[in-house]
């Protein structure tokens, strides 16, 4: 770190000599100075040193509970070894971790499906929960929400032959079977937009997958960047019609329950902190680069 340090003065010295050899006034000098100090205290934090943030350890010595899904790639789902969680919303908990200072119940994350999720959440038996949820004002109802981390779209996914349904507005007849799955936008948007006869509902999105491919239903609709990382990944053999839809309307955020809101009742405040931060510094962009343009 010392030899680090000292590095970065006589950098800031040598760029300081050459800004007024080409006649820069002081003023130039200390912006290029306070740059300088900035790259090195972002590169402190990113070392596991300060980052400066009035929440940097607020949830020092807590425990929480947390809770995702497993089942939705690229956000959060089991590699290769079917025990290990991975993902978006996995590694934006560790980020999350390192800043805040919480310590997670039994040494790892809850994996669950969607409706178990929510209400474990509702209920107060998770905590904290980074599964791509949807910010919703149904479940505002029932649970709090940080800022929007990921906006996401959704899309219809047919069969690779399918020829008949190019866009979500051939859905909305009620001539084509549509497989959601339970607890998710998707459902959401499909319930109230519809007819509730042509819907089939599913506890996952991979079951809602293989009835489109096994020809049960005609169409599925789900948020875009997890289709498309499955398609890509070719886990699952169908292709994407129309355009993307709902957008604005679907944003990710962490969910946290009432119950441990009310408990620290600025934990909301700490987490949006620390999320505007990891934004600010391109780690956000980073995660999505790692886990959504695979």
């Amino acid at each position: 770190m010392k030899k680090r340090i000292v590095s970065i003065l006589l950098t800031g010295a040598m760029v300081s000599a050459l800004l007024a050899g080409c006649g820069s006034s002081s003023d130039d000098a200390s912006g290029a100075a306070a740059d300088t100090a900035d790259t090195a205290a972002q590169d402190d934090a990113s070392d596991g040193g300060s980052t400066g943030l009035d929440c940097e350890g607020a949830l020092d010595g807590v425990t929480l509970n947390l809770g995702t899904s497993g089942t939705y790639a690229p956000f959060s789902y089991y590699g290769d070894d079917g025990m290990t969680l991975q993902g978006y919303d996995i590694s934006l908990l560790e980020e999350l971790q390192n800043i805040l200072g919480f310590d997670i119940a039994g040494g790892e994350i809850q994996a669950m499906d969607y409706g178990a999720l929510t209400t474990s959440i509702t209920q107060g038996q998770i905590d904290v929960a980074a599964a791509a949820l949807c910010a919703t004002d149904e479940r505002k109802e029932n649970m709090n929400f940080t800022d929007t981390y990921y906006d996401a779209g959704i899309v219809v996914v047919v069969g690779e032959d399918n020829t008949d349904i190019t866009s979500v507005e051939d859905l909305e007849s009620g001539d084509y079977t549509v497989a959601v799955q339970t607890g998710t936008i998707s459902y959401e948007y499909a319930a109230a937009n519809l007819p509730e006869s042509c819907l089939q509902t599913f506890d996952s999105q991979a079951l809602a997958y293989r009835a489109v491919e096994d020809g049960q239903a005609d169409a599925t609709i789900y948020d875009a960047p997890g289709t498309a990382y499955s398609i890509s990944t070719g886990e699952i053999h169908l292709k994407i019609v129309g355009d993307e839809f709902y957008t604005g309307q679907a944003p990710y955020a962490i969910a946290l329950s009432f119950a441990i809101c009310e408990e620290y009742p600025d934990i909301v405040d700490w987490f949006n902190e620390a999320i505007q931060y990891l934004s600010d510094n391109g780690t956000l962009d980073e995660l999505s680069t790692q886990w959504c343009e695979a």
